[in-house]
């Protein structure tokens, strides 16, 4: 049975995603909520009227607190824009409207590892360390207050977060890896059952699918596996 995708954006992420529903045997694309043609629409009542058994929203935290409470009505929602997340009556809004209707909402951030050790771990400290072109400063501090001033710079490190130690129990730094620089996230998990560590580097590619979109792209190619990992 072919399963029915809706998308939130078709900016760099989306497109690389609604490029695979399209492409795909097994997954068919019903609605693309952002200005265009067929099936794209821009209005909101039309997309959540058309039917979807998962929602893809990648449009930015915005759309998110949006659009994410009836979507997450109506099927389950993966998002990109866990940033959103760091208000925590949003997050409890959500998370009511899960339980009431029986879905789930994913948080996409693979970049880090040994997330989920530290979440009923009182001790757990989570420590991320990224760079990105084009910040414009520097900066370190806690994850609270971060996302208060690079709101749209945080995402991966939210979800991090809430599926691990928390937000509290999270620190950042950031900095500025110039004009044509490499986008790097370095990241210390401490728990009780040890220390994770990893580092990620994207090199800027403007023809290649986004990375976020081909993790993404990823985990609905797993949903069709018989094995599946993590």
């Amino acid at each position: 049975m072919d399963r029915t995708v809706s998308v939130i954006g078709a900016g760099r992420i989306g497109r690389g995603v609604i490029a695979f529903l399209r492409a795909t045997p097994h997954f068919q694309l019903s609605r693309v909520l952002t200005r265009g043609g067929p099936p794209d629409t821009a209005d909101p009542d039309a997309f959540l009227a058309a039917p979807a058994g998962l929602i893809i929203e990648t449009a930015g935290p915005g759309a998110l607190r949006a659009f994410g409470p009836q979507a997450l009505a109506k099927a389950d929602l993966w998002t990109v824009c866990a940033g959103a997340l760091a208000d925590d009556a949003f997050r409890r809004r959500l998370e009511e409207v899960a339980e009431a209707h029986g879905t789930r909402l994913r948080l996409f951030s693979p970049w880090f590892a040994g997330i989920g050790h530290g979440a009923d771990d009182h001790t757990a400290r989570l420590h991320i360390r990224a760079a990105r072109p084009g910040l414009g400063a520097s900066w370190s501090g806690s994850l609270r207050e971060a996302i208060t001033l690079f709101p749209y710079d945080l995402n991966s490190a939210v979800a991090a977060a809430l599926c691990g130690p928390g937000l509290d129990a999270t620190s950042v730094e950031l900095l500025d890896s110039g004009a044509h620089g490499a986008h790097r996230i370095d990241t210390e998990l401490v728990t009780a059952t040890g220390r994770f560590m990893s580092n990620v580097v994207f090199h800027p590619c403007e023809t290649e699918i986004h990375p976020t979109a081909a993790s993404i792209v990823g985990a609905l190619r797993s949903d069709l596996k018989a094995i599946q990992y993590g």
